[in-house]
This record gives C-alpha cells, structure tokens and sequence, in this order.
C-alpha cells in the first residue's frame, strides 16, 4: 500500500516500480452525489470569494475516505492477486491512494502486507508550497486542466490547499499513522532515492525464486 497526500508523488513513483499491477484508489471514486459534503464557502479562507472553478467543481469532499468504494477497491486488488496466481508468477501488486489510512480503508489496507507512507514535510511551509503549486499547475489530471489555466490565482489556490487539502490529509492521514505504525515504512517524498527505498522494502516481500 502507498499512501501520501496529494501530489505527493504517489502516482509517478508507481510508474518507477517492478509491481504486477498498480491499483488507484482515485478509480474507485462512488458518484459525487454519494459523497460526503463540506461547506465550499464557508470552510475556505477565499482571498477574494469562492472561484469559478471550484464553483464548478462542487461541494463533494473527494478527500473524505467515504468517498470511495473501498468494497469495489478491494475486490480489485483480489483480482490482481488471483491473477498472478493463476498464471504462475510471482509479484507485487501495490495499491495507491491518499485515502488509505482513514476509517472505511480497512477493507483494503488489510490485503497490504506493508503500507509505505510518502512523508511530504507537512510541518515545512516551503515543502507544502512545493506541493500545492505542483497540484495547481498539473494539467491533465482526470482529463482535466490545471486550476490555473481555469484561472484560479495562487493566493486561492494556496487558501484551498491549506484549509481543506493539507487539512483533509492531517485528519484522515497524518492523524491515522498511528493507529497502524507498525506496519508503515516512511519514505521521504523528497529524497532522490525514493523509489529505490521502496524497492527494497518490496524485494523483502516478494517470494523467493
């Protein structure tokens, strides 16, 4: 399990790895309409009023673990792991998403022999900034542009990020370490050798030939 806040790095650092499969969370988002909510105007801190963008994007709190499907999640990861047993192989199925920590996940965060948690510095301002600005830029996300080319400034952005991003991921994540730190492996979201960190932590699982 690779778990992190958003745009911690969580989806590119699955592309670097050997794993059999690579399960997204993100895919097992329920309707927006089933979703929990939160109060868009009165939760956030706007600069200059709630912006168009985030008009459009709703109410649903999609960093809420009730958001998603985790039943659906799970069975997924069983298919993954069926599969590579009816082929004969061997490998590492790892599932990510920024949600698994929280109450709901358990269903898939028990399949995870081990949870890796991408530290992002979230009591850095200058480390958080590097990830909020990453996020606001990052176009084509779910088919999307970036909140800033649907010109959202950076002081919102900014606002949006510390009151119900960086805020959602200290309730449902940071908060929640605990609760299973003896199966966490801390990997330093900054650090260059990340990937090759997380790698030895799935050589160690993988069965031996």
């Amino acid at each position: 399990g690779l778990v992190g806040c958003s745009a911690s790095g969580k989806s590119t650092l699955c592309a670097e790895l050997p794993a059999a499969a690579v399960i997204a969370a993100d895919d097992f988002y329920k309707p927006r309409d089933a979703c929990p909510r939160f109060d868009l105007a009165a939760d956030i801190r706007w600069p200059a009023g709630v912006p168009d963008a985030f008009q459009a994007r709703g109410n649903a709190d999609l960093n809420h673990p009730d958001s998603v499907d985790w039943a659906a999640c799970a069975d997924a990861v069983d298919a993954a792991v069926e599969k590579i047993v009816d082929s004969g192989g061997r490998g590492v199925v790892v599932v990510e998403g920024l949600l698994l920590l929280g109450v709901g996940a358990e269903r898939v965060r028990d399949r995870c022999a081990q949870l890796v948690l991408l530290d992002d510095g979230y009591d850095d301002p200058a480390k958080q900034e590097v990830l909020w600005r990453r996020k606001w830029t990052r176009s084509g996300h779910l088919g999307k542009q970036s909140y800033k080319e649907r010109g959202v400034t950076a002081d919102a952005y900014a606002a949006y990020w510390g009151d119900y991003v960086s805020a959602r991921w200290k309730e449902h994540g940071l908060d929640r370490v605990e609760a299973v730190s003896g199966r966490i492996h801390r990997v330093d979201a900054y650090a260059d050798d990340r990937s090759a960190q997380v790698e030895r932590i799935l050589r160690a699982l993988a069965p031996a030939p």
